[in-house]
Parts: C-alpha cells; structure tokens; sequence
C-alpha cells in the first residue's frame, strides 16, 4: 500500500484556501506554514478532541454539518474542486484579547468530516464578519482537550507536546500509525512570537 506524505495532503489543501477569491464571499482559512525544519516524530497521537464549550469536536469523526448545528451560527463555505476541495466553518472569539478566529475544515477526502482546526490571533481593530461571526458565549472557552490553544503555554503542556522550553518561530510534530488498511497521519503546527502561540494547525485524518 502506497502512503501519501502527510503534508502533501493537509499543505495544499489549506494553502489553495488562500488563493484569490472574492473576499466578500468566502473567509479562508491561513495557509499551512511551510516548515524549515522537520516535523518531530512523536511516539503517542498529540491530537486531542478540540471542546467548545461543552461541545467535543472529535477530529476525523465529527462532522461541519452537525457541529453547525449543535453551535446554531456559522456559514458552510467551500473552495476549490477535486482533491483540492476544501470545506469548512469559521467562527470569531471577540472577547479574547488578542481577538481570535477559529476556522474548523474538512477536506475533500473527509467528506464532511473535520479533519483541521486553525486558529490564529487577529490584529487590532478585528471584527467578526457574516462569514465568520461570533462564537456564542456558551461554546467558550475554546481549546483542545489537553489545554493546547493560542497563548502562552504552560512548562508540563510543552513537555508533553515534545515542544523546547525556548521555542523558535514554530514547532511541528507528526504521528503516523497503521490502523487496518489505513494510514492515520497526525499534525501539529504551532508559529510562536515572543513565545506566545499565535497560531495553530492540527490535522488528523486516515488515509487509503
């Protein structure tokens, strides 16, 4: 059986999101950081259910569509055809400070699934939009299930995540594993400044 490289997987599908496409229509997620250097290999599955509130979202089992409608707001966006399809909901945390945005994806091999979370501090003088409006207060805070999120980050999280107790400007990780006939790939990308996390990836997702 033939194994696509997890980064040719999730790299194109997000970066194609950033494409030029009219901006009063769709909010694309940010593109996957290119990484200079290689991911860590980890030996355990980093990735963990992301809670909303009391919501689980369960990654590569939860879908855009159910999760919409347990949340009761957010608008269903599509971009690109084929292997490059890509869909997702985003959604706003107004009141953290930095403002956050939070984009929750699936790819065309998920088939509604999500598969991603991005998430990204947004500069100053943000707002929510109709594409990606304010999180309802009872689906926060957000962050995933072992308190990874944006911020700063305590010493036992870094640890556990394999991060260097002095990051550089980013970290990635990787976890592959057989499960069956299928490949599970597992994905991490953190970008740092001033050693606050500003931005996240994580994708989970089986392959054939």
């Amino acid at each position: 059986m033939q194994i696509r490289p997890p980064f040719r997987l999730f790299v194109p599908l997000l970066a194609s999101a950033t494409a030029a496409f009219a901006a009063d229509t769709v909010a694309p997620p940010p593109a996957w950081p290119a990484i200079q250097n290689s991911p860590v290999n980890v030996a355990a599955d980093p990735v963990r259910p992301l809670l909303m509130g009391a919501l689980r979202i369960t990654l590569d089992g939860a879908t855009l569509a159910d999760t919409r409608q347990a949340i009761g707001a957010g608008v269903p966006q599509h971009q690109g055809k084929g292997t490059d399809a890509l869909d997702w909901l985003c959604y706003t945390v107004s009141d953290a400070a930095p403002m956050q945005r939070v984009w929750l994806t699936s790819s065309e091999l998920s088939r509604g699934r999500i598969d991603a979370v991005v998430a990204a501090d947004l500069p100053a003088g943000s707002a929510a939009t109709p594409q990606c409006p304010d999180l309802p207060a009872r689906f926060k805070p957000v962050r995933f299930d072992d308190g990874l999120w944006l911020g700063n980050m305590s010493a036992e999280l870094r640890k556990a995540l394999g991060i260097p107790a002095r990051p550089g400007a980013s970290f990635s990780s990787l976890f592959q594993s057989q499960v069956g006939n299928l490949q599970m790939v597992s994905s991490t990308v953190i970008e740092f400044r001033a050693g606050r996390a500003v931005s996240l990836h994580v994708a989970h997702s089986t392959q054939n």
